[in-house]
């Protein structure tokens, strides 16, 4: 399970788990992350309600660690909610043994640049 640090004001810093954060992510016209978001736990030492502000990074990092942001609110905010990840690959046929042989063969003759062109006219 993913622990993430915190600080809280009166107890230091203190480990969490993802669904202990809960993230409110405003945006901007251009979908980036905007003044107003913050995240929010409740200190596991003190019970006391923490609130800090969440920009792009920390945004990213909450998500990255299996924080999911609470309701989008705007179709900018679902955009960039979902972020293409390598363990959530989006939707196709799955990668087969008997592609990736093919592709390295492929990759092995002299010709898979003019075949990859020829794919692509």
């Amino acid at each position: 399970m993913t622990r993430i640090r915190a600080t809280c004001p009166a107890c230091g810093e203190v480990d969490l788990r993802p669904y202990d954060i809960r993230l409110s992510v405003e945006h901007d016209v251009f979908g980036d992350v905007a003044a107003g978001s913050c995240y929010r736990f409740a200190c596991p030492t003190c019970s006391d309600e923490v609130v800090k502000p969440a920009d792009e990074r920390i945004a990213r990092l909450l998500r990255t660690g299996g924080v999911t942001v609470d309701g989008p609110t705007t179709v900018a905010q679902t955009v960039t909610q979902t972020v293409a990840h390598p363990e959530d690959p989006p939707a196709g046929p799955r990668l087969t043994a008997d592609n990736l042989l093919a592709l390295h063969q492929l990759l092995e003759s002299g010709t898979w640049f003019s075949e990859l062109e020829s794919m692509v006219r």
